[in-house]
């Protein structure tokens, strides 16, 4: 029996909600997550996980684990808003990851509950170029998100 069968069972019995990709429409995060691949082939990665480190969706070519890396993205991008205001800064838009194999934007998601949308691109892609399509998509998450049915 696989791992996630037997998790499935102990939640039932227990009485432990349903996994986060259960409670949303995926089919129209995919679709988001597919029009922004369409208008940018060098995104490599695109992960929309919820406040507390779950992973909802994910679109990837990377071979991550996806609920791992939900985790540390939501905990990173919560960092980064944690040192901004301890400077006295605005709110934190993003945090970023650059190296040279390619970029990182983690962006919360402003939905009924906060999320995080992680995306990824290829060196190819310029850091600004990743950043533009990263909030297009965060922002139509955000619509959908908002009207998704309880």
């Amino acid at each position: 029996m696989q791992r996630s069968a037997i998790n499935q069972i102990v939640r039932s019995a227990t009485g432990e909600s349903l996994p986060a990709r259960h409670l949303y429409d995926a089919s129209r995060i995919e679709d988001i997550f597919r029009q922004a691949r369409d208008r940018e082939s060098g995104l490599t990665l695109l992960l929309l996980s919820t406040a507390d480190g779950r992973a909802v969706a994910e679109d990837s070519v990377l071979g991550v684990d996806g609920r791992r890396l939900a985790a540390m993205a939501n905990s990173f991008l919560t960092l980064g808003e944690t040192v901004s205001r301890e400077l006295s800064l605005s709110e934190a838009e993003h945090a970023t990851v650059c190296t040279r194999q390619g970029n990182v934007v983690l962006i919360r998601v402003n939905a009924d509950k906060p999320m995080t949308l992680t995306a990824v691109a290829a060196v190819e892609v310029n850091l600004a170029v990743l950043l533009f399509h990263a909030r297009e998509c965060a922002a139509k998450l955000e619509t959908v998100l908002r009207t998704r049915a309880a």
